[in-house]
């Protein structure tokens, strides 16, 4: 039996930049990337940009890592009603 794609979260792959100046006149680059719901999308984005200069957003579905089975969860310090939530991963089959 094939398995229902209905479900499938199609999470967007976000990464963050910043750039700054250290004392010796060189530059560091920090970079986070993580793997969002659509739903969740824009309010992690509005919260990621107040710490990060640059915040892109992937065009296409992008499962990451734990793929579109993996677990997910939500940031606490996001305003969401499932924020700190984490949903488990759900079976292949």
């Amino acid at each position: 039996m094939a398995k229902d794609d209905s479900t499938k979260i199609d999470k967007r792959k976000v990464t963050m930049r910043s750039v700054r100046l250290l004392p010796d006149g060189s530059t560091a680059t920090e970079e986070a990337t993580d793997y969002v719901r659509p739903d969740h999308l824009d309010v992690y984005v509005a919260d990621a940009q107040t710490r990060w200069q640059l915040v892109q957003v992937s065009d296409e579905p992008d499962a990451g890592p734990g793929g579109y089975d993996g677990a997910t969860s939500v940031p606490r310090e996001l305003d969401l009603p499932d924020a700190g939530v984490v949903y488990p991963a759900t079976a292949s089959a």
